[in-house]
């Protein structure tokens, strides 16, 4: 049976699996359910303040800030 519900303001997170991404959403017991992401152009924002983009001669990527911020 399917079922659908509205996601607009659902916080979750975007998480690796193999060699694809899942959006994964906790529930108040702390159990979850993992969503394929197959939106082509989902809108996010960033809202962990230890996240940086980085851009040097192999690419461009989001991580963790460093951790000595002089970097």
């Amino acid at each position: 049976m399917r079922s659908v519900k509205p996601a607009c303001g659902t916080k979750g997170f975007i998480i690796r699996v193999g060699d694809g991404h899942m959006f994964r959403v906790y529930d108040e017991n702390y159990e979850f359910i993992d969503y394929d992401i197959t939106h082509h152009d989902l809108e996010i924002q960033i809202l962990e303040e230890d996240s940086c983009f980085y851009s040097n001669e192999f690419g461009n990527y989001l991580d963790y800030k460093p951790i000595d911020e002089s970097k």
